[in-house]
């Protein structure tokens, strides 16, 4: 892979910055001046670079903003905002206002500024798309490479286009089909697609991608696309375009024109569709044993000690690099210290950072149910003097994803300490940081490799879960993949006889809990259509001071950090408003 990583630099150096309208020019140069297409296709070594090239555009990190000038804007300009998108949920809130968050916190996006925010990899797709396009037109022409390799490409281009497509269609709705390179800026003026057939397309590429994938690769290709990838992909398309916001025939707003609802729903609500996501996801989980595969649990692990929290399965499963419950994951990045991607959005600057990094919220806090009898959790709305008998009685998970008053942050941060006066308090607005995705290894000036997962098996446990619930209720099956999650973690099991609805809250909240600082939670409550709620993206989003009373005893009292906003409209991206000005893309609703 390293081997692999280094291609893909020098190709992504040629390609940084290219439009569409001069990729043609750029690749069509006179042999001995430069690259050019026909050169990347005469072996199987020079279009194993162009691979690279496509994962380079292609691949997909749960940190938006990625420091890649070749992926970051049309020009090649590096984007300088930081933080991580849980600072615009209820999940976090970031040390400082950057306006990465603050400007969805605040609902101030506008066409004008969704690249430069969020979107960062808007251009980066549409070249991997490109890219994809290319090889598969052009793949077969390679004489050196041979049949097995010539499907396995095919499937990563497969793969890579059909993820690309995917973010795309969670941010947007319908997008333009493009399934051929465009020579001409013109030619590339296509229309946005329907929701249904976008949907349509994205799977048409998951099933031929597991068909030409292969289940596994040799350890130094970790991080190319798998069968099961793909299948995991598929899933969580399928989960997507089965929730509300795009299953209906009312979408969140209508479009100007009543007929261009098409592009952001699919028309009607069809409950089979809730059974397609369920098969889906049961296929990964079926699929996952072959691949070599599993959910990490050593029994001894589910509920570790203060002095052993790093083993236990839940803090393994995120940190550990290359573990057995990973999917795929992104590693298209080199070694680097917590002054580099992406642990600057990570790091606090009172442990020695010197960016932003994430604060919990008491309202995501607030989520963690007790792990003795699996009940909520009390928190006294005046306060109290029982912080540390509190965070003691929470679901194991807590320890392994919040750096709260009194844990240990890493070998050089033994103790934190976020009280009134505590030499980690500054700008934890929350009153704990968050340590979930910080490896221990960056302590002490440390550099670590960023291999972070996109998919992890245990999701698709909870997009079962989810699915089937929604399609016939909480069956034994429901339940068990529930469990399965919760055994694992330490956490009794879900009570029996939920009625439907209460199910759903409680599978939603174990999404919150398992999942949490994952790039989850944004995309979860827009697809469920309740970011509009008190305390989740709008209204108050609470913290708790501390105060230290003895030297064990601690005095906690909420109180709101910050009122947030949301308009109804943010329910999707708004088009950027140059792409919008080319005329070919027909503006989301309430953006116009």
């Amino acid at each position: 892979m390293k081997n692999f990583i280094k291609i893909s630099v020098l190709i992504s150096i040629f390609l940084a910055g290219v439009s569409c309208s001069k990729l043609e020019d750029f690749l069509d140069k006179a042999p001995g001046v430069d690259v050019t297409e026909d050169n990347i296709f005469t072996s199987r070594q020079n279009a194993e670079s162009y691979v690279s090239t496509l994962y380079q555009y292609g691949m997909v990190s749960i940190f938006p903003n990625r420091d890649a000038a070749v992926i970051s804007s049309p020009t090649g300009a590096s984007s300088s905002l930081a933080g991580t998108l849980s600072g615009a949920t209820d999940e976090s809130e970031n040390e400082a206002n950057f306006p990465f968050a603050q400007q969805w916190n605040s609902a101030s996006i506008i066409p004008g500024n969704i690249i430069g925010n969020e979107d960062s990899k808007y251009h980066g797709r549409w070249k991997a798309i490109r890219n994809a396009n290319i090889l598969l037109e052009r793949i077969d022409e390679v004489p050196d490479a041979d049949d097995t390799y010539k499907a396995q490409v095919k499937g990563e281009a497969q793969f890579i286009r059909a993820l690309s497509n995917f973010e795309t269609l969670k941010r947007y709705g319908g997008f333009p089909i493009v399934n051929k390179r465009f020579v001409t800026v013109e030619e590339a003026k296509v229309p946005r697609a329907s929701l249904e057939e976008c949907i349509n397309f994205i799977i048409k590429d998951c099933d031929d991608a597991v068909a030409n994938l292969p289940a596994s690769y040799p350890p130094t290709l970790r991080g190319r696309a798998t069968k099961l990838a793909a299948l995991a992909l598929k899933s969580r398309t399928l989960l997507y375009a089965a929730s509300p916001l795009f299953n209906t025939g009312t979408p969140f707003i209508s479009m100007a024109n009543a007929a261009d609802n098409k592009l952001i729903c699919y028309g009607n609500a069809d409950n089979n569709r809730w059974k397609l996501a369920a098969d889906a996801a049961r296929a990964v989980l079926d699929a996952a044993p072959a691949a070599g595969v599993a959910l990490i649990d050593v029994p001894a692990n589910r509920d570790p000690a203060i002095a052993t929290v790093a083993q236990g399965n839940y803090r393994v499963a995120w940190e550990r690099q290359d573990n057995a419950e990973i999917i795929i994951a992104d590693k298209t990045y080199p070694a680097s210290s917590r002054f580099g991607f992406p642990w600057y959005h990570l790091y606090p600057v009172p442990m020695g950072s010197f960016w932003v990094s994430n604060t919990a919220t008491l309202n995501f806090v607030r989520k963690y149910e007790k792990k003795a009898d699996g009940l909520p959790q009390t928190w006294n709305p005046e306060g109290g003097d029982d912080l540390v008998a509190k965070y003691n009685e929470l679901d194991p998970r807590f320890k392994q994803t919040v750096g709260y008053n009194g844990a240990r942050f890493n070998a050089e941060h033994p103790i934190i300490e976020t009280f009134a006066g505590g030499k980690h308090e500054k700008n934890c607005f929350g009153g704990a940081w968050v340590v979930k995705h910080i490896p221990e290894g960056l302590a002490n000036g440390g550099s670590v490799v960023p291999s972070i997962a996109l998919y992890r098996l245990n999701e698709f446990y909870l997009n079962y879960a989810e699915a089937i619930n929604e399609f016939q209720g909480p069956t034994p099956e429901a339940y068990a993949a529930v469990n399965t999650i919760r055994t694992r973690s330490g956490m009794p099991d879900l009570p029996p006889g939920l009625s439907k609805d209460e199910f759903r809250i409680r599978v939603r909240n174990e999404r919150d809990i398992e999942l949490a600082f994952e790039d989850h939670r944004f995309w979860d409550i827009r697809r469920w259509l309740i970011a509009e709620e008190e305390g989740v993206m709008k209204g108050a989003i609470q913290g708790i001071k501390i105060t230290k009373l003895t030297a064990t005893t601690f005095r906690y009292v909420p109180y709101v950090i910050e009122t947030r906003s949301f308009n109804k409209q943010m329910y999707l991206h708004p088009f950027d408003l140059t792409e919008v000005l080319k005329g070919n893309l027909i503006q989301n609703p309430g953006w116009e």
